[in-house]
């Protein structure tokens, strides 16, 4: 599977930077959280998630959204305190992504929220 994402580590703001392009399938969700997993920043150093799906599309269907909070429980001693912004510029991937936020805030603690400027989401994460 072609990798359509880029993730880049922000070390002056604490902050790993990714950004999807093109149509999102759920396995390359799966894939880049993998990618995340790996990284000491995101682990260990409680370095939030800028998540830019700006000019994309998700290819996943609402019952996809409880098998990714399924996994994001999993992992939910990493994900205690941090946060994740969403910069959405698509309507049906706003929707998934408000369905998105709600389940995973209730049931995981883990802050998200979707945005639509990058500015915005910015400074949400860095406050």
């Amino acid at each position: 599977m072609e990798k359509n994402y880029s993730i880049n580590i922000d070390h002056i703001h604490n902050l790993i930077r990714y950004q999807h392009t093109g149509c999102i399938e759920k396995e390359e969700i799966g894939q880049a959280w993998q990618m995340f997993l790996s990284k000491k920043e995101f682990t260990h150093q409680k370095y939030n998630l800028l998540s830019d799906y700006r000019n994309s599309n998700f290819n996943i269907k609402v019952n996809d959204l409880d098998s990714i909070c399924d996994f994001l429980y999993n992992i939910k001693d990493i994900l205690n305190g941090k946060k994740q912004a969403l910069l959405v510029d698509e309507p049906l991937s706003t929707a998934l992504s408000m369905l998105f936020c709600s389940d995973v805030n209730k049931r995981i603690g883990f802050k998200v929220k979707i945005f639509s400027t990058e500015d915005a989401a910015f400074n949400w994460l860095t406050e």
